[in-house]
């Protein structure tokens, strides 16, 4: 895919309901100054602006005070919340992992959910997509990707890594075989898949953990299980992915102001403000933003995960 690729993820996302938008000369954009906010469009809930007290530039540090990540005079750092920032752990399943315990473990400016390379607070790994959890998303038959284990027994959940012509599976034993297993293919999963599964999907990843971020040559599709150097910053580690959002997973829509996966802020023109696919749009930094046991993440309130 080349070295640009590292580069273009970018805020927005393109009309069609995938992740994409204009790239910046960064690349990743800092979380918008306002974690709360209405903007516009009619998909999801919203919130209008001047909700938010606690202002972020996406590395946890308070805009109006400069402190550092970790100081104990920031507005961010002190505030008790729901969404991994400032200290307070966020688990899963009642254990805390990297993407939940207040720590910037990777040493990029972003700790937790701030981070673009955690899918929630069921990841172990914020230095790349994959969870770092013994294990998980090691099958060939992978179930809910972002339920922090393996097995469809939980979810009922099943699609087949192996009838995937775009070879997501290369790295995890799990190559294309295109088999007669694979003739009735998407799978068309359960409703009660779709009703355990969709409400820990970010905007524009599928259940499996295929999910579409956006690049100079257009949006790709990126198993986020793929390569352990699979990241933001290296997008040619990643292997692409046929995408089954169709079946189940969660589309995002830019003109809603909705914040797509691999992002950290609204599209331009949203004045720092967001509508969620499901739940209620949050500030991580304010203890209240979410209810009791809910997490903030990509600025929407979501579900306490099984683990």
């Amino acid at each position: 895919m080349g070295s640009a690729l590292a580069l273009g993820v970018a805020s927005g996302c393109p009309g069609d309901g995938q992740p994409g938008g204009t790239a910046t000369e960064s690349g990743i954009p800092p979380l918008g100054s306002d974690g709360s906010g209405g903007g516009p469009g009619s998909g999801g809930t919203s919130v209008a602006d001047g909700d938010a007290s606690a202002t972020s530039n996406g590395s946890g540090v308070d805009a109006s005070s400069g402190d550092a990540p970790g100081s104990t005079t920031s507005e961010a750092t002190t505030a008790t919340t729901t969404g991994g920032g400032g200290g307070n752990p966020v688990d899963c399943g009642g254990t805390v992992y990297a993407c939940g315990n207040g720590l910037d473990d990777d040493g990029d400016g972003f700790f937790d959910l701030f981070d673009p390379e955690c899918t929630g607070p069921c990841d172990d790994d914020e230095g790349s997509f994959q969870t770092g959890i013994p294990g998980d998303n090691m099958d060939c038959k992978q179930d809910c990707f972002f339920d922090g284990n393996s097995g469809q027994g939980d979810d009922g959940c099943i699609w087949d890594l192996r009838c995937d012509p775009a070879n997501p599976g290369e790295f995890i034993n799990c190559e294309y075989t295109g088999g007669n297993n694979c003739n009735n293919q998407p799978p068309n999963q359960e409703q009660g898949c779709i009703e355990f599964c969709e409400p820990f999907v970010p905007p524009g990843c599928d259940c499996f953990g295929c999910c579409t971020v956006q690049t100079p040559e257009g949006p790709v599709d990126i198993f986020l299980n793929s390569d352990p150097d699979c990241s933001l910053d290296n997008l040619d580690a990643c292997s692409q992915c046929t995408s089954q959002i169709d079946d189940c997973g969660t589309p995002c829509v830019p003109e809603d102001c909705q914040v797509c996966f691999g992002e950290t802020e609204p599209p331009p023109g949203c004045d720092g403000g967001q509508t969620c696919p499901t739940g209620d749009p949050c500030d991580a930094d304010q203890a209240d933003s979410c209810p009791t046991d809910y997490f903030c993440y990509l600025g929407c309130c979501y579900p306490p995960p099984p683990g």
